[in-house]
Protein backbone atom coordinates (compact mmCIF):
# COMPACT_ATOMS: atom_id res chain seq x y z
CA UNK A 1 0.00 0.00 0.00
CA UNK A 2 1.75 3.56 -0.84
CA UNK A 3 1.49 5.29 2.05
CA UNK A 4 1.46 8.81 0.57
CA UNK A 5 -1.81 10.68 -0.08
CA UNK A 6 -0.54 14.22 -1.04
CA UNK A 7 -3.18 15.95 -3.43
CA UNK A 8 -0.74 16.18 -6.83
CA UNK A 9 -2.68 16.77 -9.92
CA UNK A 10 -2.70 13.13 -10.64
CA UNK A 11 -4.21 12.19 -7.54
CA UNK A 12 -6.67 14.81 -8.02
CA UNK A 13 -7.52 12.54 -11.54
CA UNK A 14 -7.93 9.73 -9.85
CA UNK A 15 -10.25 11.19 -6.99
CA UNK A 16 -12.75 12.67 -10.16
CA UNK A 17 -12.44 9.41 -11.82
CA UNK A 18 -14.23 7.63 -8.45
CA UNK A 19 -16.41 10.12 -8.24
CA UNK A 20 -17.75 9.83 -11.72
CA UNK A 21 -17.76 6.16 -11.23
CA UNK A 22 -19.64 6.43 -8.02
CA UNK A 23 -21.96 8.61 -9.37
CA UNK A 24 -22.69 6.57 -12.66
CA UNK A 25 -22.03 2.87 -11.10
CA UNK A 26 -20.58 2.42 -14.83
CA UNK A 27 -16.61 2.98 -15.71
CA UNK A 28 -17.66 3.16 -18.98
CA UNK A 29 -20.08 5.96 -18.48
CA UNK A 30 -18.00 7.56 -15.92
CA UNK A 31 -14.99 7.27 -18.76
CA UNK A 32 -16.69 9.39 -21.02
CA UNK A 33 -17.72 11.76 -18.46
CA UNK A 34 -13.97 12.15 -17.48
CA UNK A 35 -12.82 12.31 -20.88
CA UNK A 36 -10.94 9.02 -21.29
CA UNK A 37 -11.14 5.26 -22.20
CA UNK A 38 -12.59 3.02 -19.44
CA UNK A 39 -9.47 0.96 -19.11
CA UNK A 40 -7.70 4.68 -18.33
CA UNK A 41 -9.87 5.34 -15.80
CA UNK A 42 -9.97 1.65 -14.20
CA UNK A 43 -6.43 2.04 -13.42
CA UNK A 44 -6.92 5.81 -12.01
CA UNK A 45 -9.39 3.78 -9.34
CA UNK A 46 -6.75 0.93 -8.91
CA UNK A 47 -3.67 3.53 -8.26
CA UNK A 48 -6.51 5.54 -5.74
CA UNK A 49 -7.66 1.98 -4.26
CA UNK A 50 -3.36 1.34 -3.22
CA UNK A 51 -3.30 4.41 -2.40
CA UNK A 52 -5.90 4.46 0.17
CA UNK A 53 -4.86 0.68 1.15
CA UNK A 54 -8.97 -0.43 0.54
CA UNK A 55 -10.90 -1.51 -1.96
CA UNK A 56 -13.99 1.22 -3.24
CA UNK A 57 -16.53 -0.85 -5.16
CA UNK A 58 -17.65 -4.30 -5.58
CA UNK A 59 -18.07 -5.53 -8.95
CA UNK A 60 -19.58 -8.42 -10.13
CA UNK A 61 -20.52 -9.31 -13.52
CA UNK A 62 -24.00 -8.36 -13.27
CA UNK A 63 -23.58 -5.38 -10.37
CA UNK A 64 -21.83 -2.64 -8.75
CA UNK A 65 -21.72 -0.90 -5.60
CA UNK A 66 -19.58 0.71 -3.17
CA UNK A 67 -17.93 -0.25 -0.37
CA UNK A 68 -18.10 1.67 3.30
CA UNK A 69 -14.90 2.95 2.53
CA UNK A 70 -16.05 3.94 -0.99
CA UNK A 71 -19.06 5.63 0.25
CA UNK A 72 -16.98 7.40 2.85
CA UNK A 73 -14.51 8.51 0.32
CA UNK A 74 -17.30 9.79 -1.70
CA UNK A 75 -19.00 11.69 0.85
CA UNK A 76 -15.26 13.14 1.34
CA UNK A 77 -14.93 14.01 -1.94
CA UNK A 78 -18.22 15.72 -2.40
CA UNK A 79 -17.53 18.41 0.63
CA UNK A 80 -14.44 18.95 -1.09
CA UNK A 81 -16.38 19.81 -4.28
CA UNK A 82 -18.50 21.69 -2.50
CA UNK A 83 -16.29 24.04 -0.76
CA UNK A 84 -13.82 24.54 -4.46
CA UNK A 85 -17.48 25.81 -5.67
CA UNK A 86 -17.76 28.22 -3.16
CA UNK A 87 -14.57 29.04 -3.09
CA UNK A 88 -14.87 29.86 -6.75
CA UNK A 89 -17.91 31.40 -5.91
CA UNK A 90 -15.83 33.70 -4.00
CA UNK A 91 -12.82 34.77 -6.86
CA UNK A 92 -15.78 35.69 -9.52
CA UNK A 93 -17.39 38.41 -9.36
CA UNK A 94 -21.31 38.80 -8.88
CA UNK A 95 -22.98 38.74 -12.81
CA UNK A 96 -19.28 39.96 -14.17
CA UNK A 97 -19.53 42.96 -11.67
CA UNK A 98 -16.15 44.38 -10.64
CA UNK A 99 -14.97 44.02 -7.10
CA UNK A 100 -12.23 44.22 -4.88
CA UNK A 101 -10.66 47.28 -3.12
CA UNK A 102 -8.14 49.74 -4.79
CA UNK A 103 -5.89 52.15 -3.64
CA UNK A 104 -5.80 55.47 -5.42
CA UNK A 105 -3.21 58.55 -4.67
CA UNK A 106 -4.48 61.95 -6.07
CA UNK A 107 -3.31 65.48 -6.05
CA UNK A 108 -5.04 67.31 -3.38
CA UNK A 109 -6.60 70.22 -5.76
CA UNK A 110 -6.64 68.58 -9.04
CA UNK A 111 -7.96 65.49 -7.79
CA UNK A 112 -11.08 67.14 -5.84
CA UNK A 113 -11.86 69.23 -8.69
CA UNK A 114 -11.09 66.84 -12.08
CA UNK A 115 -10.91 63.52 -10.55
CA UNK A 116 -13.52 62.99 -7.34
CA UNK A 117 -16.27 63.30 -9.45
CA UNK A 118 -15.52 60.67 -12.11
CA UNK A 119 -14.87 58.31 -9.30
CA UNK A 120 -18.20 58.83 -7.52
CA UNK A 121 -19.42 58.19 -11.35
CA UNK A 122 -17.55 55.11 -12.15
CA UNK A 123 -18.45 53.96 -8.13
CA UNK A 124 -22.45 54.30 -9.02
CA UNK A 125 -21.56 51.95 -11.63
CA UNK A 126 -19.60 49.55 -10.13
CA UNK A 127 -21.15 49.27 -6.60
CA UNK A 128 -19.03 45.71 -5.70
CA UNK A 129 -15.71 47.55 -6.08
CA UNK A 130 -14.20 49.65 -3.05
CA UNK A 131 -11.62 52.08 -3.46
CA UNK A 132 -9.50 54.13 -1.07
CA UNK A 133 -8.82 57.62 -2.11
CA UNK A 134 -6.10 59.55 -0.74
CA UNK A 135 -5.42 63.50 -1.66
CA UNK A 136 -2.44 64.43 -0.95
CA UNK A 137 0.35 66.66 -3.07
CA UNK A 138 3.04 64.45 -1.57
CA UNK A 139 4.97 61.77 -3.12
CA UNK A 140 4.32 58.44 -2.09
CA UNK A 141 5.96 55.12 -2.92
CA UNK A 142 3.78 52.96 -4.59
CA UNK A 143 4.88 49.81 -3.36
CA UNK A 144 5.46 50.73 0.40
CA UNK A 145 1.83 52.70 -0.01
CA UNK A 146 0.10 49.90 -1.72
CA UNK A 147 -1.03 52.27 -3.96
CA UNK A 148 -2.84 50.86 -7.09
CA UNK A 149 -3.48 53.66 -9.50
CA UNK A 150 -1.86 57.37 -8.54
CA UNK A 151 -2.34 60.80 -10.58
CA UNK A 152 0.47 63.04 -10.39
CA UNK A 153 0.99 66.28 -12.28
CA UNK A 154 4.13 67.72 -13.45
CA UNK A 155 8.00 65.80 -13.83
CA UNK A 156 8.17 61.82 -12.93
CA UNK A 157 10.33 60.44 -10.92
CA UNK A 158 9.99 57.03 -10.87
CA UNK A 159 11.34 55.18 -13.73
CA UNK A 160 10.10 52.19 -12.90
CA UNK A 161 6.25 52.85 -12.99
CA UNK A 162 3.92 52.77 -16.14
CA UNK A 163 2.59 56.39 -17.18
CA UNK A 164 -0.03 57.24 -19.59
CA UNK A 165 -0.12 61.03 -19.94
CA UNK A 166 -4.07 62.08 -20.26
CA UNK A 167 -3.75 65.60 -20.09
CA UNK A 168 -1.87 69.19 -19.20
CA UNK A 169 -2.54 71.59 -16.81
CA UNK A 170 -2.20 75.31 -17.47
CA UNK A 171 -0.97 77.49 -14.89
CA UNK A 172 -1.59 81.57 -14.82
CA UNK A 173 -1.82 84.58 -13.05
CA UNK A 174 -4.52 85.98 -11.13
CA UNK A 175 -6.08 88.52 -9.22
CA UNK A 176 -9.67 89.66 -8.28
CA UNK A 177 -10.88 92.77 -9.39
CA UNK A 178 -10.98 94.02 -6.22
CA UNK A 179 -7.67 94.02 -5.72
CA UNK A 180 -6.38 95.50 -8.79
CA UNK A 181 -8.93 98.41 -8.37
CA UNK A 182 -6.19 99.43 -5.97
CA UNK A 183 -2.89 97.87 -6.63
CA UNK A 184 -0.41 99.59 -9.42
CA UNK A 185 -1.08 98.82 -13.21
CA UNK A 186 0.38 95.35 -14.58
CA UNK A 187 0.69 95.26 -17.71
CA UNK A 188 3.76 93.14 -18.20
CA UNK A 189 4.88 90.03 -16.52
CA UNK A 190 7.94 92.42 -14.48
CA UNK A 191 5.36 94.79 -13.20
CA UNK A 192 4.81 91.51 -10.65
CA UNK A 193 7.79 92.81 -8.66
CA UNK A 194 5.63 95.66 -7.58
CA UNK A 195 2.30 93.44 -6.36
CA UNK A 196 1.77 91.22 -3.55
CA UNK A 197 2.03 87.53 -4.52
CA UNK A 198 0.99 84.54 -3.10
CA UNK A 199 2.67 81.04 -4.31
CA UNK A 200 2.28 77.15 -3.80
CA UNK A 201 4.83 75.65 -1.60
CA UNK A 202 4.93 72.70 -3.71
CA UNK A 203 5.66 74.81 -7.28
CA UNK A 204 8.64 73.48 -8.29
CA UNK A 205 10.26 76.75 -9.24
CA UNK A 206 9.83 78.37 -5.75
CA UNK A 207 9.63 81.98 -6.25
CA UNK A 208 10.58 82.46 -9.32
CA UNK A 209 8.00 82.28 -12.25
CA UNK A 210 9.20 82.42 -16.21
CA UNK A 211 7.28 83.42 -18.61
CA UNK A 212 7.44 82.81 -22.24
CA UNK A 213 5.20 84.53 -25.54
CA UNK A 214 6.70 83.30 -28.78
CA UNK A 215 10.59 83.91 -28.57
CA UNK A 216 10.27 85.86 -26.14
CA UNK A 217 11.41 84.84 -22.56
CA UNK A 218 10.91 86.43 -18.87
CA UNK A 219 12.00 85.08 -15.42
CA UNK A 220 10.10 87.50 -12.56
CA UNK A 221 12.10 86.74 -8.83
CA UNK A 222 8.69 87.68 -6.78
CA UNK A 223 8.18 88.19 -3.04
CA UNK A 224 5.54 86.19 -1.89
CA UNK A 225 3.24 87.73 1.02
CA UNK A 226 1.79 84.35 1.25
CA UNK A 227 3.57 80.59 0.97
CA UNK A 228 1.05 77.98 1.12
CA UNK A 229 0.72 74.00 0.49
CA UNK A 230 -2.76 73.85 -0.58
CA UNK A 231 -4.03 75.34 -4.49
CA UNK A 232 -7.50 75.54 -2.92
CA UNK A 233 -6.03 78.07 0.14
CA UNK A 234 -4.48 80.12 -2.83
CA UNK A 235 -7.36 80.35 -4.61
CA UNK A 236 -9.47 81.26 -1.65
CA UNK A 237 -6.68 83.98 -0.75
CA UNK A 238 -6.59 85.48 -4.13
CA UNK A 239 -10.70 85.92 -4.33
CA UNK A 240 -9.95 87.75 -1.00
CA UNK A 241 -7.89 90.39 -2.58
CA UNK A 242 -4.57 89.62 -0.53
CA UNK A 243 -2.75 89.40 -3.98
CA UNK A 244 -1.72 87.95 -7.37
CA UNK A 245 -1.11 84.18 -7.48
CA UNK A 246 -0.85 81.00 -9.59
CA UNK A 247 -3.61 79.34 -10.27
CA UNK A 248 -4.86 75.57 -12.67
CA UNK A 249 -6.99 76.20 -15.49
CA UNK A 250 -9.17 73.31 -13.54
CA UNK A 251 -9.64 75.70 -10.83
CA UNK A 252 -9.81 79.23 -12.37
CA UNK A 253 -11.13 79.36 -15.74
CA UNK A 254 -14.62 78.99 -14.54
CA UNK A 255 -13.52 81.72 -12.08
CA UNK A 256 -12.14 83.94 -14.82
CA UNK A 257 -15.46 83.47 -16.93
CA UNK A 258 -17.36 84.83 -14.30
CA UNK A 259 -15.48 87.42 -14.00
CA UNK A 260 -14.64 86.44 -10.53
CA UNK A 261 -10.67 86.61 -11.46
CA UNK A 262 -8.34 88.09 -14.04
CA UNK A 263 -6.35 86.51 -16.32
CA UNK A 264 -3.58 89.32 -16.01
CA UNK A 265 -1.57 88.01 -18.99
CA UNK A 266 -3.24 86.17 -21.59
CA UNK A 267 -0.61 86.50 -24.06
CA UNK A 268 2.25 85.10 -21.90
CA UNK A 269 2.49 81.43 -21.03
CA UNK A 270 3.88 79.84 -17.90
CA UNK A 271 5.34 76.29 -18.14
CA UNK A 272 2.46 73.66 -18.09
CA UNK A 273 2.10 70.53 -15.88
CA UNK A 274 1.41 66.92 -17.66
CA UNK A 275 -1.51 65.23 -16.28
CA UNK A 276 -0.09 60.96 -15.78
CA UNK A 277 -1.75 57.67 -14.68
CA UNK A 278 0.73 55.80 -12.72
CA UNK A 279 0.65 52.21 -12.23
CA UNK A 280 2.79 49.28 -10.80
CA UNK A 281 4.38 47.08 -13.99
CA UNK A 282 1.55 44.36 -14.28
CA UNK A 283 -1.04 45.78 -12.03
CA UNK A 284 -3.51 46.56 -14.83
CA UNK A 285 -4.07 42.63 -15.05
CA UNK A 286 -6.55 43.02 -12.59
CA UNK A 287 -9.93 43.43 -14.02
CA UNK A 288 -11.18 46.37 -11.73
CA UNK A 289 -7.48 48.53 -12.12
CA UNK A 290 -7.87 48.05 -16.14
CA UNK A 291 -11.50 49.34 -16.45
CA UNK A 292 -10.56 52.10 -13.69
CA UNK A 293 -7.25 53.33 -15.60
CA UNK A 294 -9.56 53.13 -19.33
CA UNK A 295 -12.29 55.14 -17.59
CA UNK A 296 -10.10 57.69 -16.13
CA UNK A 297 -7.97 57.85 -19.18
CA UNK A 298 -10.82 58.48 -21.56
CA UNK A 299 -12.59 61.21 -19.10
CA UNK A 300 -9.35 62.80 -18.19
CA UNK A 301 -8.45 63.44 -21.97
CA UNK A 302 -9.36 66.79 -23.47
CA UNK A 303 -10.91 67.53 -19.88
Amino acid sequence: MNQSFDLTPTRLRELRAFAAAARRLNFSRAALEVGCTASVLSRRIATLEDAVGARLFLRTTRRMALTARGEQLLAQWQRMETLMTELAAGLRPPNGELSGRLCVHLPASYGRYRVAPLLARFMRGHPGLRIDAVYDDAWVDMVAGKVDLAVRLGRLADVQLVAHRVNRVRVFPCASPDYLASAPALRDPGDLKAHRCITFSGYRRGTLWSFSRQRQRRAVRIDPVLVCNDAQAIRDAVLAGVGVGLQGDYMADSLVAEKRLVDLFPDWQLPVFDVNLLWLPGADRDPALRRLIDFLAESLTGG
